[in-house]
């Protein structure tokens, strides 16, 4: 898996016409991804420094992939979201805003997408063929509700 550090990941979001609003310290990036295992990861600890993604491909989430994904992701609302890669990869996050949702699919690394409110995340993979994957807050209720 390609590693980039934090200067490269903000040249990439340039390249893509991301705006960061905001850098996230540490403590804030730590809350923001367990509230994201706690919103997509349920019944599933993901291990540290393990891989987020695996959450989908183990089956612990309910969503879409590919082409399917991609197209529910670029309908989103680009105005404003989270962009932070993969915690083994880097520890930085960031609150970021757009004109239209970014083709991440260039970036060759583990990276997730979701807005503030997690209601909807997309998720890229280093693996070549392997997602994205893309999942909404709403669709995980399978899990909590039996």
């Amino acid at each position: 898996m390609m590693r980039k550090t934090s200067k490269k990941f903000q040249e990439f979001l340039a390249s893509q016409s991301v705006e960061i609003v905001e850098q996230f310290d540490t403590k804030t990036t730590g809350e923001l991804r367990r509230e994201w295992r706690n919103t997509f990861a349920l019944g599933y600890r993901v291990p540290t420094g393990g891989l987020f993604w695996h959450v989908f491909t183990y089956e612990h989430a309910v969503y879409i992939t590919g082409k399917q994904a991609l197209k529910r992701f670029n309908e989103e609302s680009p105005v404003a979201f989270v962009v932070f890669p993969s915690p083994s990869a880097d520890s930085t996050c960031y609150y970021c805003k757009a004109e239209k949702m970014p083709d991440f699919s260039e970036y060759r690394d583990d990276l997730f997408v979701c807005n503030r409110g997690l209601d909807w995340t997309m998720a890229y993979t280093h693996e070549e063929g392997l997602g994205p994957f893309y999942s909404r807050k709403e669709w995980q209720t399978w899990y909590t509700d039996s």
